[in-house]
């Protein structure tokens, strides 16, 4: 009798480890990974190449800023009429390159600052508060912020325009409170101009306000004196 053909099986499969089957899927798909690859090297590439670019672009905005600070110092210190008057042409186009050529850069918000500072001392007040706002708005977290808008105000009030004055002073109160050393004046002015409007319970509510929270300062001896006087004529009812 014939014996039956047995097939033979091993006593046990060996198990591929789990390195060896990553080894085999990768094999079998190594182009779709080598794309993977690429893609993650561009991309980190990308990365070192934005930083640098970046970096660069600060530096080179802050280098000419400062070149342009050079000249404003100059120009204030000049004594001869002549060259200050020549230099002072000079200085606003400049400031507006550093502005133009890096508009995103904090360079750019001191240029516009320092622009708008000049034209309030030529007393164009128009001008003075254009630039003092788009120094504001280019970057509206830093400390140059508030003081634009110090600008901004004082310019619109020079030319009649109490309303716009008290709408930046209050940017201020509202949305600059930490380390602004020119708080305690803000509130202080947004209280001498509602008192102007004769809305005397928001004066009083400013110069409370600021004395409560600026006691110190000059400018709340100042507030004190007009609430004495507010409330004397019976406006604080």
């Amino acid at each position: 009798m014939e014996s039956k053909a047995r097939l033979i099986k091993p006593d046990k499969v060996e198990e591929k480890t789990a390195a060896e089957k990553l080894s085999d899927f990768i094999a079998k798909n190594r182009k779709v990974f080598l794309i993977i690859v690429a893609v993650i090297c561009l991309a980190l590439a990308g990365v070192g190449i934005y930083a640098l670019v970046s970096n660069g672009y600060s530096k080179n905005s802050s280098r000419a800023m400062e070149e342009v600070k050079t000249k404003i110092a100059a120009w204030n210190s000049e004594s001869d009429e002549a060259k200050k008057a020549q230099q002072e042409a000079e200085l606003i186009p400049a400031l507006e390159t550093v502005a133009k050529k890096w508009p995103r850069s904090f360079a750019a918000q001191q240029a516009l600052y320092s622009i708008a500072s000049l034209y309030g001392v030529k007393k164009d007040w128009a001008q003075a508060e254009t630039y003092a706002l788009q120094s504001a708005d280019r970057r509206p977290g830093s400390y140059v912020a508030p003081m634009a808008l110090e600008i901004a105000a004082t310019a619109a009030e020079e030319q009649g325009k109490a309303e716009e004055a008290i709408g930046y002073y209050q940017r201020i109160v509202e949305k600059h409170k930490e380390d602004n050393p020119n708080l305690a004046h803000a509130y202080f002015s947004l209280g001498r101009l509602k008192e102007g409007a004769s809305d005397y319970p928001a004066a009083l509510e400013y110069y409370n306000t600021l004395l409560a929270n600026f006691s110190g300062t000059d400018w709340a001896l100042l507030a004190k004196n007009r609430v004495v006087y507010l409330k004397a004529q019976g406006y604080d009812n």
